[in-house]
Formats: structure tokens, C-alpha cells, sequence
């Protein structure tokens, strides 16, 4: 859908190279509670997950280093942003829970890399990232509008992040 905005020149790994260097701004905005703009810029960035992802297998584009990489930076934006809000707003058992599944999918990853073994993002995992994006999202928004309800709809969307990141493994 947004592929065309983006010339031949820039390629996939380009987009993930943004999104490692963009991530520190979102920890940035979240740390100083400044959600007006630490919404938009979390959602922007994790965009570029499926803009990269959608631009290397459209255009044939995969590559090694892509592969290891772009699930790196997505667990480094959505890890850190869920580790800084985790401590503030939500139960840190849910948190340690994702933080020690994504450690155990980069572990994984790697090991099977070092095999030989290049990896690609099934569904649970595309699906597990959306809902960890989408209830980070949700619990920003709770914050900015003052709306506590939103913030248990972000508890449960985190949860359900867990179950597919179990089926992910």
C-alpha cells in the first residue's frame, strides 16, 4: 500500500537501520511522559516493521542480515518501550513475561543462525508484534486521555501478545 512512496534506492535494510537509530527518540518522549508526540513517533516507527518486511518480500529483497536484524530492532523499540512503561504503569509480571520471551526468541534465532538456519517471521510472531504494538499504543493513549479502563484493555492485549509468543516458540 505505501511501498510506492519509497524509490528503489532505499532498500529494506535501510528502513530497519532507521527504526534501530528512530528507537532511542520513542524512549526519549516516553521516559520524559510525552505522549502527544511519543504516541505518534511509537506507532511511525513501529510501522517500519511492516514496511521493510512487505518491501523485501515484494521486491525480492530478503536478505541474511535482514532476517536477524529487523526482528532485533523490533524487540529492541517494543522491549524497551514496554520496559520503561512496564515499571510505571502496568504489572511487572506481564512485562518480565514478554521481556524473557523475546530474549528466548533472540537466543533461538541466533543459535539456529549460527546453524546455518535463516529464520523468517511466521504468522503467531507478525501477530504476537502487532499486539504488543497495538497495546503499548493503547496504554499511551490511556495515559495522554486520562482513561483507566484503556489501560486494563492494554493488560489484556499484552497478555494475548504472551499466548502468541508461546505459539511463536
Amino acid at each position: 500500500l505505501f511501498l510506492w512512496l519509497f524509490p528503489e534506492v532505499i532498500k529494506p535494510n535501510h528502513i530497519t537501520i532507521f527504526r534501530i537509530f528512530a528507537t532511542p527518540f520513542v524512549f526519549l518522549f516516553v521516559l520524559r511522559g510525552d505522549w502527544l508526540v511519543g504516541l505518534p513517533v511509537f506507532v511511525l516507527v513501529a510501522l517500519t516493521d511492516a514496511i521493510d518486511g512487505s518491501m523485501a518480500r515484494i521486491r525480492g529483497q530478503v536478505t541474511a542480515w535482514g532476517t536477524l536484524v529487523d526482528p532485533l530492532a523490533d524487540k529492541f523499540l517494543v522491549g524497551g518501550v514496554l520496559f520503561i512503561m512496564i515499571v510505571r504503569y502496568i504489572d511487572i509480571y506481564i512485562g518480565a513475561t514478554i521481556i524473557i520471551l523475546e530474549l528466548a526468541v533472540i537466543i533461538g534465532a541466533y543459535l539456529k543462525t549460527r546453524e546455518g538456519v535463516v529464520l523468517s517471521a511466521g504468522k503467531w510472531g507478525k501477530t504476537k508484534m502487532l499486539l504488543q504494538v497495538v497495546g503499548v499504543s493503547v496504554l499511551m493513549l490511556s495515559i495522554l486521555l486520562g482513561v483507566p479502563v484503556l489501560r486494563l484493555v492494554s493488560t489484556w492485549i499484552l497478555v494475548a501478545s504472551i499466548v502468541f509468543a508461546l505459539l511463536n516458540i
